[in-house]
């Protein structure tokens, strides 16, 4: 697979320079959407694929890849990056709003979805490319249910440099194998909330937050419960951002994550990496676990292996015997060389039990899962790691 020839360059949605503006009854408005949907596992290659227009809003935007060849990037919303015809700069590709980015449909969900069940994938943004605003959330599902595998480099629940005024969210299915995953954008704003929810596959490594900037004007919240298809394996789970600061806004719950049930995971941090990744705010680390729905599926390969990254560093997984709760190696309640300017908090083993967020069909009393303990090899630390934390660091170990 060549990712620098594309049979297709670019696929839209919506309208090249023209707004969709459904004339429909206002009953049926709210469930309007441009769509694009994809088959084709061994044909179909395409550089670009927008749910949105090309600087032309929609009032929602829907794209499904069921399989392909290849595509180098997949966007919820549409492409505000290129200059008009006329040089003039472009309006923006906005979901929910009007071409000036400020007035919304009188009825349009202003949601924009990416459902991806196969095919190799580069990169999958729930936003739009540059300049195209989401109103109300972006939603990236990922789940292999397709003719073909699904290969995916990087994950995002926002945009790429578009800001958004919407919430984040990413569900993820039944997944082998990302290199990375981002609950956040790459380098925009996120206006709301963020929610990852990991369920099945291997991980080289998960951020909450944004990738290399960008505000976070709600929460984040990482969730990981293995109901999934595959066991969960991750390198390095971060609650917060890769090279992206973060700020507690007023009002929000701080950064939390949740670990609830997995195989194997090499080091947490409830903060975020690398120097510029700095969190003004109170990052929790709870694990509380269950038994994961995989924990004897034999063939996995991934505990015991060792993850090298871009950055020369690397993590090796711990090992996991079968049938047991998961293995953790490295805990900190802070960041990896990322201040955190709070206080952090790490709760090991402390509740008795646990509500799962998944799956989602299921009612609260069957979510509810008895704490069956916590299985760390390596150390805890309620600070970070070569990272200064300037307010309490506080770890609790066992219930009352």
């Amino acid at each position: 697979k060549d990712n620098t020839t594309y049979d297709v360059a670019a696929v839209y949605g919506g309208g090249n320079m023209a707004a969709y503006e459904p004339t429909i009854t206002d009953a049926n408005r709210a469930t309007t959407y441009s769509e694009v949907i994809i088959d084709g596992c061994d044909l179909t290659s395409i550089e670009y694929v927008y749910g949105g227009g090309n600087a032309a809003s929609v009032p929602a935007a829907q794209v499904t890849v069921n399989g392909t060849y290849e595509i180098g990037t997949v966007f919820g919303g549409g492409n505000g990056k290129d200059a008009l015809p006329n040089g003039d700069p472009n309006p923006g590709a906005h979901v929910g709003f009007l071409a000036d980015g400020t007035t919304p449909y009188s009825s349009g969900s202003g949601n924009a979805n990416v459902y991806l069940y196969g095919g190799t994938i580069h990169n999958s943004f729930g936003g739009s490319n540059t300049l195209g605003n989401v109103r109300h959330s972006s939603v990236a599902h990922l789940d292999e249910v397709g003719d073909c595998p699904l290969d995916i480099d990087e994950v995002y629940g926002g945009g790429n440099e578009a800001p958004m005024a919407g919430n984040s969210q990413v569900n993820l299915g039944c997944i082998t194998h990302l290199k990375a995953l981002y609950g956040g954008a790459k380098a925009a704003n996120v206006g709301g909330d963020i929610v990852l929810t990991i369920t099945s596959g291997h991980y080289d490594r998960v951020f909450g937050g944004n990738n290399i900037r960008g505000e976070i004007s709600g929460s984040i919240k990482v969730n990981v419960e293995e109901t999934g298809c595959h066991p969960i394996t991750i390198g390095e789970l971060y609650g917060c951002g890769n090279q992206a600061a973060y700020t507690t806004p007023a009002g929000k719950d701080d950064p939390t994550i949740n670990v609830r049930s997995f195989t194997s995971i090499g080091r947490i941090f409830g903060g975020g990496l690398g120097e510029g990744a700095m969190v003004k705010g109170n990052p929790t680390v709870n694990i509380n676990e269950v038994t994961g729905l995989r924990s004897t599926y034999s063939p996995w390969a991934y505990p015991g292996t060792t993850i090298t990254y871009k950055d020369g560093t690397s993590v090796t997984l711990p090992t996991h015997e079968s049938g047991k709760i998961g293995a953790i190696g490295t805990v900190f309640g802070g960041g990896n060389a990322a201040k955190v300017e709070g206080n952090t908090s790490v709760n090991i083993g402390t509740k008795e039990n646990v509500v799962f967020v998944t799956p989602e069909t299921a009612t609260e009393a069957d979510r509810t899962k008895a704490v069956e303990g916590v299985n760390i090899l390596g150390n805890v630390f309620g600070g970070g790691n070569e990272a200064e934390v300037t307010g309490k660091t506080n770890v609790v170990i066992g219930r009352k």
